[in-house]
């Protein structure tokens, strides 16, 4: 009870603090210069939220620009305010919301601080910070690059795409399987710096990992997966592999956005279409026949063999190529490139993209796909990009970044 007193007592004291110290930067702020074609449009109060809670309604003075017809309130754009939130309140709540519900979010910020917050608010704090996130992810931020990065000799990139669920107006023009979608898109990306174990064996460098995202579509999606790549890479690494499902349009990116980069279908997927070509081909599961197919089949593919299976299929088995089989037939054939395991494993490389698929669950189906959950396209958007902040640990640096041209700082809190 007293240590709760306390706080009370504490947290009240830093409130008139900070009102204090807003109003006369209100003050100070009366004194900017106009620039052409604007004029003093008159005094508004706004009472601001602080870390220690709302302030009592404070003026400032409204600049009309006849010209742009557009305002703003220089006391405002001085310190940094989302709304009427400074930009450590903001920040604060954006650090609940990337990881939790909106609802747990506001429940969690208001134990840590002396006041409530709704869900709305916070929802409302991270819509205002989308233009600002959204720039920073697609490489407009501040252009950090980590001693990993510039040292790095092998960089893995891997692409992927999870469906979260959407209201039913954000669904226009998507098709789900049985043509009524209940989910939209969400293609999401992974960098990481590789090297090699004493035995040759592949290894993700630890806090190496960034991920990009967005409900666009994939040409957009692809610039900004290579935003982040020529972000983190100021010269382009020795080897740079591209790693996905084989999916059409991951390989169009490869081909538009990562062309000097050596693409890699990964091999557990290359398996899975094993059985579909197997059934096609009118093999009985379970015969003996099969279970010797499909032992030989899978080695050939996981040494990069893959044309011995094809070659034998056109030459003894091309009759039974129907429609089905012909499909995976043409999956294999067409990414025969792509399937060079044996020279991959020798170099001691990665062969399978399972960082972009967990990440996909971690990144997006974590905060996404939470029970009850229905987004709408507005509200995915702007939460995304912040989502992919915090999972490559640039949270922090988007923060500082926020702040860093400011005039004045010291009133931020």
């Amino acid at each position: 009870m007293l240590e709760q007193t306390l706080f009370n007592d504490m947290n009240g004291l830093c409130l008139e603090l900070m009102t204090e110290l807003l109003s006369a930067g209100a003050a100070t702020a009366n004194d900017y210069e106009p620039e052409a074609d604007e004029r003093n449009a008159g005094n508004h109060g706004k009472k601001i939220v602080t870390l220690f809670g709302e302030t009592p309604e404070i003026k400032r003075t409204y600049y009309w620009n006849e010209a742009t017809h557009k305002g703003h309130y220089p006391f405002d754009d001085k310190q940094g305010l989302v709304g009427r939130y400074t930009p450590a309140a903001a920040n604060e709540m954006v650090r609940h919301a990337v990881n939790h519900s909106y609802k747990d979010a506001a429940e969690a910020f208001s134990r840590n601080h002396a006041f409530n917050i709704s869900a709305d608010s916070i929802r409302k704090v991270v819509g205002m910070r989308y233009n600002e996130s959204s720039a920073f992810v697609r490489g407009k931020g501040d252009g950090t690059t980590d001693s990993s990065d510039v040292n790095a000799q092998i960089v893995c990139v891997m692409a992927d795409g999870t469906g979260i669920p959407m209201r039913k107006e954000c669904l226009k023009g998507t098709k789900g399987k049985d043509g009524r979608a209940k989910t939209r898109e969400v293609k999401a990306g992974a960098i990481f710096v590789a090297s090699k174990t004493k035995d040759n064996e592949p290894h993700r460098d630890l806090d190496t990992t960034t991920y990009v995202a967005t409900t666009h579509r994939r040409e957009k999606f692809g610039k900004y997966l290579r935003a982040e790549f020529d972000r983190r890479f100021l010269k382009t690494p020795k080897t740079v592999l591209y790693i996905t499902d084989g999916g059409k349009w991951l390989h169009s990116i490869h081909e538009s956005d990562f062309p000097f980069a050596i693409e890699i279908l990964d091999v557990y997927h290359a398996l899975e279409h094993l059985k579909p070509l197997m059934t096609g081909l009118g093999l009985k599961e379970d015969s003996k026949e099969w279970k010797y197919r499909h032992r030989y089949w899978s080695e050939c593919i996981r040494t990069g063999k893959v044309q011995n299976m094809l070659d034998y299929i056109l030459k003894n088995m091309k009759t039974r190529l129907g429609k089905d089989a012909m499909r995976e037939y043409k999956y294999y054939r067409s990414n025969v490139d792509r399937m060079k395991y044996d020279k991959y494993r020798a170099n001691g490389w990665f062969i399978g993209s399972g960082v972009i698929e967990s990440g996909c669950k971690t990144v997006i189906g974590q905060r996404f796909k939470q029970s009850g959950m229905i987004w709408s396209l507005k509200g995915a958007k702007a939460l995304i990009p912040l989502r992919t902040l915090y999972k490559s640990n640039r949270m922090e640096q988007f923060f500082a970044y926020l702040v860093k041209n400011l005039k004045q700082v010291d009133c931020a809190a």
